[in-house]
């Protein structure tokens, strides 16, 4: 669950007052799903401002991955940046996409895997089964499909590379949003697999937790609150969707009393994990509100206690030896 007491980022998390952090990723070439708004914009934003070579960036809407390009180019006319729109589910599109990239520049460095969709916030014997469905797909085949198209090649450069999915700490509620949970909680175990089958090709994997910030998603569910839902199609909420209504309703409930975060927050922690500082934090759940300075003061105790981690509690024995850190 989240620990930290952040709600932004600090000058260790932002390339913008961090000439060292930004200088660290001269070179790279960052691959960024869910880059039309929110965190995914922030978070393109944010790399623009490093001294990276490319940044392509995805969206399942042309228009919005595009406007998230003008700002980068506004920010840093050297970088190349190109885009394209396609659902993360797509194996073929995203693998086109990959290896489009990896071939135009060489290598691909980081992916950050951030497409998403919010759940129905309903008990799994009310819930719509498509949607349900379509919000453990988005966040862990995509993530699947954008690991398994980069590994390869990851695994072929000298270079090695970091992948970040973004989890959350809804992976751990156990009530009430049983899609969102099983789709973050896969994401998180599948970081676990990829650091330990990777990471003697110098590959880290991270899931992260990028807080509680108030996208589209909780605005969506707002306005369906407020009775202003869009007739559209352009909203997560449908007056024709069985539950939709009553799902809105329990989110701004449940969220509107907890302090929400800005999206710079994961976008510098994302910059941060990228540039390799944290790399002893590989194969484990980020919380993207604790500082950057808390986890190097407690990297000792993270190792030992193998902290960090989904377990199951039992003994330590029972783990297959290497599988052990």
């Amino acid at each position: 669950m989240s620990q930290g007491q952040m709600h932004d980022c600090d000058v260790d998390s932002d390339p913008r007052r961090n000439q060292q952090l930004a200088r660290s990723l001269r070179g790279k070439h960052v691959i960024i799903a869910g880059a039309g708004r929110g965190i995914g914009r922030a978070t393109a934003e944010f790399f623009a401002h490093t001294a990276i070579s490319s940044l392509s960036l995805v969206a399942l809407e042309l228009n919005e991955v595009e406007e998230t390009a003008r700002l980068c180019i506004d920010i840093n006319p050297a970088v190349v940046v190109r885009t394209a729109a396609f659902d993360v589910a797509d194996f073929p599109a995203v693998q086109q996409f990959v290896g489009r990239t990896a071939h135009e520049f060489g290598h691909v460095d980081v992916v950050f895997m951030n497409a998403g969709r919010p759940p129905q916030f309903l008990p799994v014997h009310e819930s719509e089964p498509t949607i349900w469905w379509d919000t453990v797909e988005i966040s862990l085949r995509g993530s699947f499909n954008f690991a398994r198209a980069a590994v390869p090649l990851m695994r072929q450069s000298s270079n090695g590379g970091t992948l970040i999915f973004t989890s959350s700490a809804g992976a751990h509620v156990t009530a009430g949003m049983g899609s969102y949970t099983i789709g973050k909680l896969g994401v998180s175990r599948l970081a676990e697999i990829l650091h330990h089958e990777n990471k003697d090709a110098g590959i880290r994997a991270f899931s992260l937790h990028p807080g509680v910030v108030h996208t589209r998603f909780y605005s969506d569910f707002v306005e369906a609150v407020e009775g202003k839902i869009r007739g559209d199609g352009s909203s997560y909420v449908s007056k024709d969707v069985p539950g939709d209504e009553k799902s809105a309703k329990t989110a701004v409930s449940f969220l509107k009393d907890i302090p929400s975060d800005t999206p710079q927050m994961p976008a510098g922690m994302v910059v941060v994990l990228a540039s390799g500082r944290l790399d002893f934090l590989s194969g484990r759940y980020v919380d993207s509100s604790k500082s950057v300075a808390e986890y190097l003061v407690d990297k000792d105790r993270i190792l030992k206690e193998d902290a960090y981690r989904v377990k199951l509690l039992v003994g330590r024995d029972e783990l297959l030896p290497e599988w052990k850190d």
